[in-house]
């Protein structure tokens, strides 16, 4: 359209010529205008009613002569409207801003009668499909200008807008047929984006309700309707209110779906949206009962960079549930987060925004406009950093979690995220990635037993800052002068800092091979040596090996005493080795000498000691909760009653360091080193262990027994309450007084029960005749073990229905595949006495088979696997059931090889119809979206997603495959309730009373097997499944007989 004002100076012709297009384009605009407040509603719909029923029955009888000439009026000037609105959509496609035009007025009253005479209720529920369309979307093109956005709300047009748009959605996802919705809901779901785009705008859609219909639409397979309710809720999204609201809706379940199952770009603006819900607590409550977390971490193998930054921020806003980061650990995120950061694998990406991609599908251009584009280097860099700037992140936050920081040092990630710190690229971007790995190390530091390889990792000038920023701070301002820092290294040092980072990379080769034990890690040093994690080289096991120091003055002041010890020691290791399984003990696997020292070869406890637990708590300023207390100390006692009343082995060593906590707290005692095992009603006197734990016969030097031990789980069930030990001084003397007389600060009242007090009172009694042994000790806590039994015992009654369920189900599938073998023994006798009849009545020679086998060869390309049924040898004869009940000779496929009759015979697979039938389910899921909802594909991908679950297994798939096969009565497990089920059910019978009226069962529960395989059938031949090849025709034909 030609603009006045910039031909202004073009000379005198076009001015006129200018005003001329200006009076026609203002003549038109008033036209249509006029047009539409013309008629009222009421006659409008009558006319319209009447134009296109005399349109369809033109041509099969003469027009009636008209009686009323208003109406023929009416009639025409819908024609006019029609052409009108036509040409305004093709003619402003392009104008963004209307309020600026010369005719501004003009457009503003042509919106305001769209409003108020067409998207009035009484005209667009009665009027054409078509028309409301030419409505919508001339306002479509109108509300791209903010003023017109104003206007419309003034007009009360968006509420108008989103009670039409329910009702289309309501008859579209119902299957009921309706020219023309899919591409009216398009047409909404953009004006409702284009409307929140401006915040204060956003309260308006979500007071007209139109975010409850955006939500609905997310069950359409229709990809563009999807996308557009998609784009319209991420934008509402983006406000901290509306986000609320919408997360008060089930949107949880349908995102996820569409996370699985659907094309890459509805999986991005999925994974968007749900990034901006996340923070809200009802939907990260939706993702974890629903099973979510796993399709989030499935996810993290794509290759598009904006879905993976989406789900990468998405696991930062779960990880602030405790039990979500151990979730993550236990199904593999910290791996797949590390190799995210460790690849150098090819991404793809796009630069289209969420307007550009509304724009898009509005017009129907949605596939020219999201490609996969070629991106500038700079902008690839960019996009990578972030997506590593967010795995730093989720990395961070489980790092709150020892076990999972503990986790993240086992595989590797000190290494993986310390070269993140090393500058690569110039820009503001990989400055804010060397802070985020900076943070992300910082927070596994904090973790004490994570600290010894940060001391080899940093220079000391770096070191000094590293600790100076303090545990677990989130602000990433508090690590810019770390970046700083090496930012300005010179090259040696950043060569240096490189070598540093290398020397912790646990892939490098072993350090070192001891008796064909490759040393991987350095895990700890104690009392008397070091603790390695290592792998024997004829295996894969990960094992711990200690090395003991046998010069130890422990063992002795010469080479006579030391032997002597050592050979004790080794004999006691030896005795301990053969006679400990116990659950809470750890298992010992081999003793050695090479040198000078010791080698002990243990179970490796995949856990943290006891010790760092405290020293976290404490850094944190958290305290151990009393449950979780009793339940370590509850663990602690049953090993210990195992080790004093069925061993006779004293541990002698029992401190925090020596206790390890696992998953779920699982507690394993180790370093048995020291530990004793005595005759009955003896006592032991060598003055051994740690004195902070020591009970006072050690420290006076008398004889002890098992209550030694007893004394040191009483300081540790006093440290686990207090954290810290119940005896410490800085003087010797002192504490060994303190100790003989059981003198130290009680725990503060109140902090928990008396029954804590009570215990750590019992177990530190001074005199060991009145301190209880462990038997007593158990027996005075023996309700609160009876509570965990019943815990546990609720867990295993849990796990053994589901193992007997699984043992039936393996159970029938054995069965029936024996029976389904016997059968088809049977039918091979049969069909051997036919060909026997069949060679009586026709003898053949191999001449015979050569002059006719042009008429019966088959060609290689026309034999699928799907045949294999009807093929008895692939290269040499071919038998079907058809050729044997007409009587005539099937002839060889080679001409050169003829095969006796009696030495073929057709092969029944079980397994071959199994994986063809799986191929139906597979085929169906996999076709393309459908114009409208279809419920019959909804029921088949509910069943695909039965038979793929989280813990199905290989039995469960045959058994449910061979019940689809038979055709089995039996009602389908589909782990749906009633309550999305019976819609489906209601959809797919068309009768409201049909749940109840068949005689299989209750259809509220599911369906039958042989309903499901009716259902498949019936969508297989509505795709042409069979006219694919004619290997599936005869398929198809041998199907009956099979059953």
């Amino acid at each position: 359209m030609s603009n006045p004002v910039k031909k202004a100076r073009q000379g005198e012709k076009l001015p006129l010529k200018s005003r001329g297009i200006q009076s026609k384009t203002s003549y038109d605009l008033r036209r249509l205008q006029s047009l539409l407040i013309k008629a009222n509603p009421r006659q409008e719909v009558a006319a319209l009613s009447q134009s296109k029923a005399r349109s369809r029955s033109q041509g099969l009888h003469p027009p009636p002569p008209l009686k009323d000439t208003s109406r023929q009026r009416s009639e025409s000037d819908v024609s006019s409207e029609a052409s009108e609105l036509e040409k305004f959509s093709i003619t402003y496609r392009d104008q963004r801003c209307f309020s600026s035009h010369p005719l501004h007025t003009l457009f503003s009253d042509i919106l305001t009668s769209l409003v108020k005479n067409r998207l009035c209720s009484e005209w667009i529920d009665h009027a054409p499909p078509e028309s409301v369309l030419r409505v919508l979307i001339c306002l479509r093109l109108l509300i791209r200008d903010p003023h017109h956005q104003k206007l419309l709300h003034q007009l009360q047009g968006i509420s108008l807008l989103a009670r039409y748009m329910e009702s289309v959605t309501a008859m579209y996802i119902s299957c009921d047929e309706q020219a023309f919705a899919a591409q009216k809901l398009v047409t909404m779901t953009y004006m409702f984006q284009k409307l929140s785009v401006v915040e204060n705008q956003r309260v308006w859609v979500i007071e007209s309700g139109a975010h409850r219909t955006l939500v609905k639409l997310l069950s359409t397979t229709d990809s563009s309707v999807l996308l557009g309710a998609l784009l319209a809720l991420t934008t509402l999204a983006e406000s901290p209110k509306c986000k609320e609201e919408i997360s008060e809706l089930p949107i949880v379940e349908n995102l996820l779906v569409i996370l699985q199952e659907y094309d890459l770009l509805s999986k991005r603006m999925s994974a968007e949206l749900l990034r901006l819900l996340s923070p809200v607590w009802q939907v990260r409550e939706q993702v974890r009962e629903l099973e979510g977390l796993p399709v989030l971490l499935s996810l993290l193998y794509g290759q598009h960079l904006k879905l993976l930054w989406s789900v990468a921020w998405i696991l930062v806003q779960l990880c602030e549930d405790a039990d979500t980061r151990t979730e993550i650990r236990s199904w593999g995120g910290v791996q797949q987060l590390l190799r995210l950061l460790s690849s150098d694998r090819q991404y793809v990406s796009d630069r289209s925004s969420i307007d550009a991609l509304s724009s898009a599908n509005a017009a129907g251009r949605i596939q020219r406009e999201h490609i996969r584009e070629e991106l500038s280097p700079q902008e690839e860099v960019d996009n990578t950093v972030a997506l590593q700037s967010a795995c730093c992140t989720v990395l961070t936050e489980l790092s709150l979690d020892d076990t999972s920081a503990h986790h993240i040092v086992q595989e590797n990630g000190v290494c993986i995220i310390a070269k993140l710190i090393l500058p690569q690229n110039s820009g503001p971007k990989v400055a804010s990635l060397q802070c985020y790995a900076f943070r992300t190390l910082r927070f596994l530091f904090s973790v004490e037993r994570n600290r010894h390889l940060f001391k080899r990792l940093f220079p000391t000038d770096l070191f000094e800052l590293f600790i100076d920023v303090g545990h677990y701070v989130r602000d990433l301002a508090a690590y810019e002068g770390l970046q700083t820092k090496v930012s300005f290294y010179t090259e040696e040092e950043l060569d240096s800092l490189r070598e540093s980072i290398e020397a912790v990379d646990q892939n490098r080769p072993p350090l070192k091979v001891i008796n064909g034990y490759s040393i991987l890690d350095h895990l700890g040093t104690g009392a008397f040596g070091s603790v390695f994690k290592v792998r024997k080289q004829s295996g894969q096991n990960l094992l711990a090996l200690k090395e003991v120091n046998l010069h130890n003055p422990v063992f002795g002041k010469d080479k006579k005493s030391r032997d002597s010890n050592v050979e004790k020691i080794i004999s006691e290791l030896t005795i301990i080795k053969e006679q400990m399984t116990h659950p809470n003990v750890v298992k010992y696997y081999k003793t050695f000498l090479e040198g000078d020292k010791l080698y002990i070869v243990m179970e490796l406890i995949e856990g943290v000691p006891l010790a760092e637990h405290f020293n976290s708590l404490k850094e944190k300023q958290q305290q151990f909760t009393e449950d979780r207390i009793w339940n370590i100390f509850i663990q602690m006692c049953r090993a210990l009653r195992y080790l004093h009343k069925e061993k006779r082995i004293v541990h002698r060593d029992l401190t925090p360091n020596n206790i390890m906590l696992g998953e779920k707290d699982k507690v394993t005692i180790t370093d048995f080193g020291l530990a004793k095992q005595k005759q009955e009603n003896s006592k032991l006197t060598s003055v051994v262990g740690t004195i902070l734990y020591s009970c006072p016969e050690v420290v006076k030097n008398e004889p002890y027994g098992e209550k030694a031990d007893v004394w040191a789980v009483g300081c540790i069930l006093y440290q686990m309450a207090a954290l810290q030990p119940p005896f410490n001084s800085s003087n010797m003397l002192s504490l060994a007084s303190k100790i003989v007389e059981a003198v130290y600060e009680p725990i503060e009242d109140g902090a928990f029960s008396e029954r804590v007090t009570d215990m750590i009172r019992w177990c530190l009694s001074p005199d060991a005749d009145q301190r209880p042994d462990i038997v007593a000790v158990t027996s005075r806590i023996s309700d609160i073990m009876m509570r965990l039994m019943d815990g546990l015992y609720a867990s295993q009654n849990a796990l053994e229905r589901r193992a007997e369920r699984d043992r039936r189900r393996a159970q029938r599938y054995f069965l029936e595949r024996h029976r389904s073998r016997t059968d088809c023994s049977h039918s091979n006798l049969s069909q051997e006495k036919s060909l026997m009849n069949a060679e009586t009545l026709t003898p053949h020679s191999s001449a015979a088979c050569s002059s006719n086998h042009s008429e019966q060869t088959i060609s290689r390309d026309d034999v699928s696997e799907g045949d294999a049924e009807a093929c008895g040898l692939k290269s040499s004869a071919c038998v079907t059931p058809d050729h044997i009940q007409s009587g005539s000779r099937p002839r060889p496929v080679s001409a050169g090889i003829c095969v006796s009759q009696k030495k073929v015979r057709q092969i029944d697979d079980p397994i071959q119809r199994l994986l063809v039938q799986l191929h139906k389910i597979i085929y169906v899921t996999q076709l393309p979206p459908a114009p409208h909802h279809n419920i019959k594909r909804r029921v088949v991908e509910r069943f695909k997603k039965s038979l793929f679950h989280h813990g199905s297994d290989p039995y469960n798939l045959k058994a449910e495959l061979s019940k689809l096969l038979q055709a089995s009565p039996e009602l389908l497990e589909l782990g749906s309730t009633s309550s999305d089920w019976f819609p489906l059910v209601h959809h797919f019978t068309g009768d409201p009373h049909a749940a109840d009226s068949t005689g299989d069962g209750n259809l509220k529960d599911g369906v039958t097997y042989q309903q499901m395989q009716g259902i498949v059938e019936e969508l297989l031949e509505e795709n042409g499944y069979y006219e694919a090849t004619p290997s599936r025709v005869a398929e198809k034909r041998s199907d009956p007989e099979n059953k």
